[in-house]
């Protein structure tokens, strides 16, 4: 599940979030703003960590306890 975030601010841009995830799918550690972010701006980081922190992955029970990686999120302003 990754939920669709919609920033309320006029900013645009790519968001990287840094994530840990747990066996049982859940992100346990997000933080927003790592390499390939371009645009670093409060609203922006902050929206993509609390949506990457509500995102679940499949449960494995025979993955390891954290495995890191990473949600890339693209911002635009529509008309």
């Amino acid at each position: 599940y990754k939920p669709i975030v919609q920033p309320n601010c006029e900013e645009e841009g790519v968001v990287v979030v840094s994530i840990v995830v747990d066996n049982n799918g859940r992100v346990v550690k997000a933080v927003a703003g790592t390499s390939g972010t371009t645009n670093s701006a409060n609203c922006l980081l902050k929206s993509a960590r609390e949506a990457a922190l509500r995102t679940t992955w499949n449960p494995d029970p025979n993955a390891p306890t954290k495995q890191k990686g990473t949600i890339i999120y693209k911002f635009s302003l529509t008309n």
